[in-house]
């Protein structure tokens, strides 16, 4: 359960961290840190069929949310061009 949280938050700190990076806006440093977290820890789920120790998992996690950028990028102005589209639709 402890490895669990310390996975969590290093999971964390390394999209934080790579949103931090990236700053332009407080809207896109929490777009980017979400992203990042749901990116790491969903790979740090598929690599428990393969590694079985959770710090070597976390590692290639927080290295996979600081190079993938590609697709970060993809998800990024995905999302944005939904919110807004969304926040147009209630304007008008």
């Amino acid at each position: 359960m402890i490895n669990d949280i310390k996975v969590v938050l290093f999971l964390i700190a390394a999209a934080i961290a790579s949103a931090i990076i990236r700053f332009k806006s407080l809207t896109q440093l929490l777009i980017d840190a979400v992203l990042g977290f749901v990116m790491g820890y969903s790979f740090y789920l598929l690599l428990g069929f393969w590694v079985a120790d959770g710090a070597t998992r976390s590692g290639f996690c927080g290295i996979i949310i600081l190079c993938s950028r590609p697709l970060y990028d993809w998800a990024n102005a995905f999302i944005l061009n939904k919110l807004t589209d969304l926040i147009e639709k209630k304007i008008k």
